[in-house]
């Protein structure tokens, strides 16, 4: 018995104290609050807060579960540990994603569901962070198309946190015990580590992907680690009145000041995400010592009445403000809140935070200190496995008949009843009169899903900027004849993809083979090792091998894009060089002009299908009424150059300010705000043909 009480003494040796730290409740809600304000009034930059936030779970569930493990012969109650989480995190989040998920179906466009009510799981289930990247989802400022879950990824590193971190103790622990050592002396250790290595890989990962890199659990780790070594030394720092007292405010100006000096949404979590982190520790150790707090201190301020009640209502504040954020800008047709939006929506997620903490969690956390036996545990810890199943049960069953619907509209093909349905063929001067209809096509369900169809094809080479992102992988039809007579292939990126209905159309008519080459985002550009593309670069030189390796009678790329909204059209920066090398390559290249974007707060297909008139649903000509630029070009013999904005926008000579119709010819024309809808592209066909059978007259020989 001595044996071990001795040998738990010395491992439990130079563990954090457990004591309550009113500092530390004022600055997690002065974050919070920053977080909140800066989404509501900074204009998309990025507080610092959130990096806060996870710095104080690291620091907080650190110590905790580093002293339950030392202090019980290496053992770990996890039944109360998860009771508790339950209590205090899951069961007032899961509230606030589900009645989420019930106001989003009713107020957000039908195209939104599908992906809203994956990040509603995710949410639940404290994956968003990794949804919001496998959906190519970036951290944005607010929009009426952003997640409305968007937020729940820093909740959702820190589940991860939460779930694994108990387990890394418990071996950590056990080694100390092996080793009769101080079990905070191999935490400390690994954690020093983990901070260098996730750090490392932040900055790495920050140059392929900052998107992805500022979601990303392996690259907020050391932030984690971060607040976990301060938990460890903090007690053993002995610092003089003077200095703690100047520590203090010198931190908690680094804090405030953070999203002003700071671009983090392109800057974080790398090592400049240090600046905050080391004031919070400032702050943290200018009260570490247990001394009567001194008068003027930043201690004696965050321990006041005000940031103890913003402490207080932190956390249910942050769940509520960023749904109420997206649905203000949803229902008012905005892409911005302005001031008085900002006061609005933060007075109303004030409210709803005061009611969700009384009347949720501070009678859980009452409850659970008055129930007896483990009930106050198992209870919270079974309903939240509960809802986890049932929401995600109707979840999943809502999503797969979604896409059964879809795949069955797919399976029936892109061609419509011309009569009917005619698209673009209505632009021509000899062309037909659209008949009135009861509506549109595609429409509802089908629009909705044009967008995941191209998504989650596996043929396409994503955006990402990573290892393996540059090799060229191909679609091919799997319709194609045996025998083909012409080789056709659709490069580099999306503008390209959304014309495979047309040249598949084209291709069924004359026996060719069609071809995808897509990366989404490339653009065939000449610009070696510049920042964030260099992936693209090398996918475009592989491209040039792939030609030079094959017989393909004929590359289709887009020649120009339309950059925004009323789009200003240009080139690709060196873009004449790759035309250049496929024309070495003697591959003939056709270079399709870029189609008008359309404009608005909200993608095209939100806005048809929210019932607006579909004149305010397309797009402003902008730079399209000028002459194709792409003409003036030196262009190789092989090399031609189409223009389709007339057929896709009626009246696009009458100037800039001409406003286009998302449907034309009883056809929606754009499922987004820069790609044609299947359907319309096959419209185009015939009239693709009309505009390239001179050009390339040896592909319409069969």
């Amino acid at each position: 018995m001595t044996t071990r009480t001795t040998q738990t003494s010395r491992v439990a040796r130079h563990t954090p104290k457990r004591r309550y730290r009113p500092d530390l409740h004022g600055i997690r809600g002065l974050a919070i609050l920053g977080v909140v304000l800066f989404h509501l009034f900074g204009n998309g930059r990025v507080s610092g807060g959130i990096d806060i936030f996870l710095t104080v779970s690291g620091f907080l569930f650190t110590a905790m579960l580093l002293r339950e493990a030392a202090e019980n012969d290496g053992r770990i109650n996890f039944l109360a540990y998860f009771g508790r989480l339950f209590r205090r995190i899951f069961v007032p989040a899961a509230i606030v994603v589900v009645t989420t998920a019930i106001a989003g179906m009713i107020i957000l466009p039908y195209t939104q569901h599908t992906q809203m009510l994956r990040e509603a799981v995710a949410s639940l289930l404290y994956y968003e962070n990794l949804e919001l990247i496998n959906s190519q989802l970036s951290y944005d400022a607010a929009g009426p198309e952003t997640s409305l879950f968007q937020h729940f990824w820093s909740l959702s590193v820190q589940g991860q946190f939460y779930l694994f971190m108990p387990f890394v103790i418990l071996v950590l622990v056990w080694l100390a015990r092996k080793r009769n050592q101080p079990a905070v002396f191999w935490l400390g250790g690994v954690l020093a580590v983990t901070l260098l290595i996730s750090m490392a890989w932040a900055i790495i990962y920050g140059a392929q992907s900052q998107d992805e890199a500022y979601l990303a659990t392996s690259t907020r780790l050391w932030q984690l680690a971060f607040g976990g070594l301060v938990a460890i030394v903090i007690d053993h720092l002995r610092l003089a009145k003077g200095l703690r007292f100047v520590l203090g405010w010198v931190g908690l100006f680094m804090v405030v000041s953070t999203g002003f000096l700071f671009d983090g949404g392109q800057q974080f979590p790398g090592p400049l995400a240090l600046w905050p982190l080391l004031g919070l520790a400032f702050v943290l150790f200018a009260a570490a010592q247990d001394e009567t707090t001194e008068r003027g201190s930043v201690t004696q301020l965050l321990d006041n009445k005000v940031f103890n009640w913003i402490g207080d209502y932190s956390y249910a504040l942050y769940l509520w403000h960023w749904p109420l954020l997206i649905f203000y800008l949803t229902l008012r047709d905005r892409e911005a809140i302005g001031i008085r939006g900002g006061f609005v929506i933060l007075a109303a997620a004030i409210v709803l935070a005061m009611l969700l903490n009384h009347l949720v969690e501070r009678p859980i956390q009452s409850w659970g200190r008055r129930a007896t036996g483990q009930r106050a545990n198992t209870i919270p810890i079974a309903v939240g496995l509960v809802v986890m199943l049932v929401f995600s049960n109707i979840v999943a069953n809502y999503i797969i008949s979604t896409q059964q619907e879809t795949a069955q509209d797919q399976e029936a093909g892109y061609a419509l009843d011309t009569d009917t349905y005619p698209g673009a063929l209505t632009t021509l001067e000899d062309g037909p009169q659209a008949p009135e209809v009861d509506t549109y096509e595609p429409n509802g369900e089908e629009l909705a899903g044009v967008e995941q169809e191209y998504i989650t094809q596996d043929c396409r080479q994503d955006g990402r900027n990573e290892p393996g992102s540059y090799e060229v992988t191909l679609c091919e039809d799997p319709d194609a004849p045996d025998n083909p007579s012409a080789t056709v292939v659709l490069a580099p990126d999306s503008h390209a993809g959304h014309w495979e209905q047309t040249f598949k159309t084209l291709g069924r008519e004359h026996n060719w083979e069609v071809i995808l080459a897509i990366k989404y985002g490339c653009n065939f550009s000449g610009v070696p090792n510049e920042p964030g593309n260099d992936y693209c670069h090398k996918w475009n030189d592989n491209f040039m091998d792939y030609l030079e390796s094959e017989n393909i009678d004929l590359v289709i790329a887009p020649g120009t894009q339309m950059y925004s909204r009323p789009a200003d059209e240009g080139f690709a920066e060196g873009a004449q060089r790759r035309w250049e090398q496929i024309a070495a390559t003697d591959t003939p290249l056709l270079l399709i002009r870029g189609l008008i974007r359309p404009g608005g707060t909200s993608g095209t297909a939100d806005c048809l299908v929210s019932g607006n008139p579909p004149e305010e649903c397309g797009g402003m000509v902008g730079d399209a009424h000028q002459p194709n630029p792409i003409a003036d070009e030196d262009l190789a013999e092989t090399t031609h150059t189409v223009d389709m904005n007339p057929y896709v926008c009626p009246g696009v000579e009458q100037g800039p300010d001409t406003a286009c119709s998302a449907v034309v010819g009883n056809v929606a024309v754009w499922y987004d705000n820069s790609h044609i809808t299947p359907q319309y592209a096959t419209t185009l066909a015939p009239i693709m043909e009309r505009e390239i059978r001179d050009l390339y007259p040896e592909l319409f020989t069969s």
